[in-house]
């Protein structure tokens, strides 16, 4: 298979669409990969605009830096994706039941996303960007999440005691997502 550069992908439907293993600059516009296996592909520097990956697979999927924007994102282990120089942001997007496991996103940029029971484990979020987010029911466990900014992030709940938070910025408001396994009442 090839590779393909700086291209549009408009309305793919699942992975037959794509011919090619590697694509790099191009921009995946209006795509549904619903449970299309996309596992050993690479992606890099690459932007998916309002596409749908329900229960997508992506087994050693190559992800460097590739932005997602206004996409539709259910089920999707990313924790399965390549380690090494994995980068991804994810803007306006509404990610539910999304695992990371142990992926380093230092940096990482959620901003405005809705990201329901997604799952961070062990990962290194270091200076990410919150901004906006809605994280209902998502748990973050054993990360990094020293300088994380979840200032206007809301409806989530973070122990503190197992994950590293130090500079982590947090509006006032939203303080009782940090308290919430004591069962205190705050009011």
């Amino acid at each position: 298979m090839a590779m393909i550069y700086d291209k549009v992908l408009h309305k793919i439907c699942g992975a037959e669409g794509l011919a090619a293993t590697e694509f790099e600059k191009c921009t995946f516009r209006e795509c549904d990969f619903t449970e299309a296996d996309l596992s050993d592909l690479d992606f890099a520097d690459c932007v998916f605009e309002k596409c749908r990956m329900v229960m997508t697979k992506m087994e050693q999927t190559g992800l460097r830096d590739v932005v997602f924007e206004e996409c539709e994102v259910r089920g999707v282990d990313f924790g399965l994706c390549r380690k090494f120089g994995f980068s991804a942001a994810f803007r306006e997007c509404h990610l539910s039941f999304c695992s990371f496991h142990e992926q380093k996103l230092p940096k990482a940029v959620f901003a405005g996303s809705v990201m329901k029971e997604c799952f961070f484990s062990e990962c290194d979020l270091t200076r990410a960007d919150f901004s906006g987010c809605d994280l209902e029911r998502t748990l973050f466990e054993r990360c990094n999440l020293e300088k994380a900014d979840f200032r206007t992030a809301f409806a989530y709940t973070i122990d503190p005691a197992s994950n590293r938070m130090r500079g982590a910025r947090f509006a006032r408001e939203g303080l009782e997502g940090l308290l919430a396994q004591y069962g205190l009442d705050l009011e």
